[in-house]
């Protein structure tokens, strides 16, 4: 069972629940634990941050104690509940007004007189529409010459109850609001005397003035899901699998998570700027096979003013628009279409080899590179996103998880996830590798600074009464840091553990409490 602790969240996932042996204690016998040394060819997906288990810990930290904020307008996102609702609306100064309210959408079938009629069959009352305050059995509710049936007025604001602040009963209110939040489907409005709204103006949640009946009102309002009302925007749950990008849930669209996307690259296409479009500028169009679409282009170029003499770097940039983007009119699809025609068949070899020498990485222009959803970077601990976060080298990152100012509800709930990733951020730092972003993909580093990040996971955590095996963890490490990782494994023992070290490096046998040598040959000789 504590074997399967090791493990990283990602492969316990796919292991069934041990359940406890038949004895009470084994002494003697620890579980065992081998680090091997790995390979460092891996994907474009696997960084610092996911291969050291601090990305886990992290997710599982914006998950839970993450403020979420309007990726629009910024405002706080958060869910209200009949309570919070009351207890702010107790906060307005004693007798000021206030009309509670949901909102009611006319459908697109039905006029506004067919909705009302509705609405008085259901109990109600009044209503705000077209500012004013409608009697449901006795005003005119004919329609705004200016408003058609896709207009927002077409949404009205169904009246519940009418009250003044200090006068009415904490239960009474609460029933109101819950009431009105059942009917809204989640939301609610409440307008407010404005001369009397200065103690809620603070309240984080969406207000703007409207005129009602001739008089300015505050219209406040409050949903019971995670959703800005100004921006009429909602957002997801905030679940672990948000702040992945290994994940569909949090995953970039557009680059699928992995931060940049391959697009045809016009210093490939276009080599040399000094030739012209007939001195074979466009590259690609210069072969036998495609020379057809320079012709094209030629041929279509007097009637658009396009030069075709001079050199590309001359060219206007309406006019290397139109050679990229082509002119559909005239059934050219210039560069966009052709290498759109490429795409689609490079299931082929040669086509695909033939793309690939136009195109490159760029940073993905949705997510920046960040690699996740809007919604994922929407939340934040302290002032900063996951993305932020991962983009921190190893130093910053420890800083700015030891300065983090949380709540004690917080704190109390980030406990284990704060202590994991300083742990790791710790061991990090000790190995002399402070000077990585968490973001830093592996397949970029050296062999020595990809076993020490490997062994994260290992000397990292906080397990004890553990063996430990490691094989040659010095391999690719430059001597200077070879201290600094017996250090490691020193302390890895100080806390209880049993370490094994298969290493020949001589720093590691002077540190060794025992040390037991193979030999003197290699296999049947001894080694």
């Amino acid at each position: 069972r504590r074997y399967i602790e090791s493990f990283s969240a990602y492969t316990r996932q796919f292991l069934e629940r041990l359940e406890k042996p038949a004895a009470e204690r084994i002494d003697g016998i620890p579980p065992a634990v081998a680090v091997t040394r790995q390979n460092n060819t891996r994907g474009n997906r696997a960084t610092v941050a996911t291969a050291a288990e601090i990305a886990d810990y992290l997710r599982l930290l914006f998950a839970k104690v993450g403020q979420t904020f309007c990726p629009g307008c910024g405002q706080e996102i958060r869910r209200d509940s009949p309570q919070t609702v009351a207890r702010q609306l107790h906060e307005l100064p004693e007798g000021s007004r206030f009309m509670l309210a949901f909102p009611r959408t006319v459908a697109s079938d039905e006029s506004l007189e067919e909705t009302a009629a509705g609405l008085r069959e259901e109990g109600f009352v009044r209503i705000v529409w077209d500012g004013r305050t409608r009697n449901l059995s006795t005003d005119s509710l004919a329609e705004p010459e200016s408003a058609g049936k896709s207009d927002t007025q077409r949404t009205l604001y169904v009246v519940l109850d009418r009250l003044a602040a200090g006068k009415v009963a904490d239960q009474r209110l609460r029933d109101s609001v819950e009431t009105a939040m059942n009917r809204g489907g989640g939301r609610i409005v409440v307008f407010v005397e404005a001369a009397a709204d200065t103690a809620v103006t603070e309240a984080p949640v969406s207000a703007d003035t409207h005129e009602i009946d001739d008089r300015p009102w505050r219209m406040l309002r409050f949903s019971n899901r995670r959703r800005c009302e100004s921006c009429e925007l909602d957002l997801p749950e905030p679940d672990p699998r948000l702040f992945s990008f290994n994940s569909p849930l949090g995953a970039c669209p557009t680059c699928e998570g992995f931060g940049n996307v391959v697009d045809m690259d016009m210093n490939l296409i276009v080599p040399d700027r000094t030739k012209s479009l007939a001195g074979g500028a466009i590259a690609p169009w210069t072969t036998p096979a495609y020379s057809h679409e320079l012709d094209e282009l030629l041929a279509l170029a007097p009637d658009y003013k396009i030069p075709v003499d001079v050199p590309f770097s001359e060219l206007s940039d309406e006019h290397v628009r139109l050679i990229r983007e082509g002119v559909p009119e005239r059934d050219f699809g210039g560069l966009q279409g052709f290498m759109a025609w490429l795409e689609r068949r490079k299931y082929k070899m040669h086509l695909r080899v033939f793309l690939s020498r136009w195109r490159s990485y760029r940073l993905c222009p949705v997510c920046d590179g960040a690699r996740l959803k809007p919604a994922a970077l929407a939340t934040r601990v302290g002032d900063r996103n996951i993305a932020d976060v991962c983009r921190m080298k190893v130093a910053t990152a420890r800083e700015w998880l030891e300065s983090l100012s949380l709540t004690d509800d917080q704190r109390a709930i980030g406990r284990v996830m704060i202590e994991q990733v300083g742990a790791r951020l710790r061991y990090l730092q000790s190995v002399g590798l402070d000077y990585l972003t968490l973001d830093r993909t592996l397949r970029t580093l050296s062999g020595g600074e990809a076993q020490r990040v490997s062994l994260t996971t290992a000397l990292g955590s906080s397990l004890v009464q553990m063996l430990y095996v490691l094989d040659e963890p010095s391999v690719g490490l430059h001597p200077s840091d070879v201290s600094r990782l017996v250090s490691v494994v020193e302390r890895l023992r100080d806390r209880g553990n049993t370490v094994v070290v298969v290493e020949h490096e001589e720093a590691f046998i002077r540190s060794a409490d025992r040390l037991i040598e193979i030999g003197p040959g290699a296999g049947q000789n001894g080694g």
